[in-house]
């Protein structure tokens, strides 16, 4: 039974994002913070500060609850390495508690379609935390891209460089067999965006970015990618997170307090259009006035620059994504809402990555299949007892 008054949620994993979403549990009026779930010593420490009950596991904390006739969570916030999302996920559904699942949903599609099946089987919402999707530069943009007339193109950037402390920190980062690498932790947040804001993307051709890290050998340092959406329009991305480098969304948008906020930074997306084209995250918006014989545009004529968001700091600074994002899932917990990204959602950008990656290794373009032609993997949930077993693997 759902609390009329407050959403209580429970953090599982509390590396680097994990904390984070537990001060904004911890903040909100809508939510209490049921306790922190993860056996490493960060751990206790963390709950310790929030002064909320610790768990070594999510057994651990259903005996706990079973054992004091204390109601489970209404929902659960799965901030562990991506390789762990899906057995975790699903033995938090199986006693029914709602779920927001930081991306990737799971290194694989095949594994993501099975959660995605058994929380459905399970009545258990699932939100994939592709928290982006809050942010109001994007929502911004969003509202502006009639500005440029018929979108042909677009170009993105995500690039900088990781501390030597930020692998060493987290051994699975240095593999992609365990979720690792650029592509699947950073590149998979701007293609979901790209996605968001442009429809789905049918094919993809890419080539890996030369290494620096060479302590590393089993993953990737980013990639350059050509695009090409169903509705036609063809882009560029480059990735990386071994150059230095200011043209990334959280030092664009002020979005991660640890990274250091570029108010002058321009042209991290660029929108390319037959009215113009749109500088995000600035807002300039660059066009031609036609005369008033209506002359079409032409390069003989003058471009004019104006930015199209008065006060922009002060409009698009003010609210917090992570707030954002925990707020809707209150609203899909209380069944007023249904996520915003979904499961199916969350695999379409884990297909891409998927692509992605197979282009790297045939040297070819790749087509991004869809969600549908994917064969569930229900091995992979780890649960014991799964209901309507008929079903689901029929």
């Amino acid at each position: 039974m759902i609390s009329p008054i407050t959403i209580k949620i429970v953090i599982i994993g509390v590396g680097i994002i994990g904390p984070r979403h537990a001060a904004h549990v911890k903040k909100s009026k809508s939510t209490e913070l049921f306790g922190i779930v993860d056996p490493s010593a960060a751990g206790p420490k963390v709950a310790n500060e929030l002064q909320v009950p610790h768990f070594n596991s999510i057994q651990e904390m259903i005996q706990e609850c079973e054992g004091t006739g204390t109601q489970y969570p209404d929902g659960a916030i799965v901030c562990t390495p991506n390789s762990t999302h899906v057995k975790i996920s699903a033995e938090l559904a199986s006693h029914g508690i709602h779920l927001l699942v930081e991306k990737p949903l799971s290194p694989t599609p095949a594994e993501a379609m099975a959660l995605k099946n058994y929380c459905d089987s399970k009545g258990v919402k699932l939100l994939v935390g592709h928290h982006r999707r809050f942010n109001p530069h994007i929502v911004a943009t969003k509202e502006n891209l009639h500005k440029v007339g018929k979108i042909i193109a677009i170009q993105g950037t995500w690039t900088l460089r990781k501390p030597s402390a930020y692998f060493e920190s987290a051994a699975w980062r240095t593999d992609i067999s365990t979720g690792g690498g650029v592509l699947l932790i950073n590149l998979i947040h701007d293609i979901d965006l790209l996605q968001y804001m442009f429809g789905p993307i049918e094919r993809v051709y890419a080539e890996l970015l030369s290494k620096q890290k060479l302590q590393y050998p089993n993953v990737d340092e980013g990639a350059c990618l050509t695009i090409r959406f169903k509705n036609g329009i063809c882009g560029t991305f480059v990735c990386s997170d071994s150059v230095t480098s200011p043209f990334n969304f959280e030092s664009g948008t002020g979005e991660n307090p640890t990274i250091p906020y570029n108010d002058g930074l321009e042209g991290l997306y660029r929108i390319f259009g037959t009215d113009g084209t749109l500088s995000v995250p600035d807002f300039n918006l660059y066009h031609q006035n036609s005369s008033e014989k209506q002359e079409e545009p032409s390069w003989l004529n003058p471009i004019q620059k104006e930015c199209i968001i008065e006060n922009r700091d002060e409009k698009l600074l003010t609210q917090q994504p992570f707030d954002l994002q925990l707020a809707h899932f209150v609203d899909v917990i209380r069944g007023n809402q249904e996520p915003f990204c979904s499961a199916l959602d969350g695999m379409s950008s884990s297909l891409c990555i998927q692509a992605v990656l197979n282009s790297i290794e045939t040297e070819l373009p790749q087509r991004v299949p869809d969600c549908e032609s994917i064969k569930p993997d229900y091995s992979s949930l780890g649960v014991k007892t799964f209901p309507l077993d008929k079903k689901l693997n029929s």
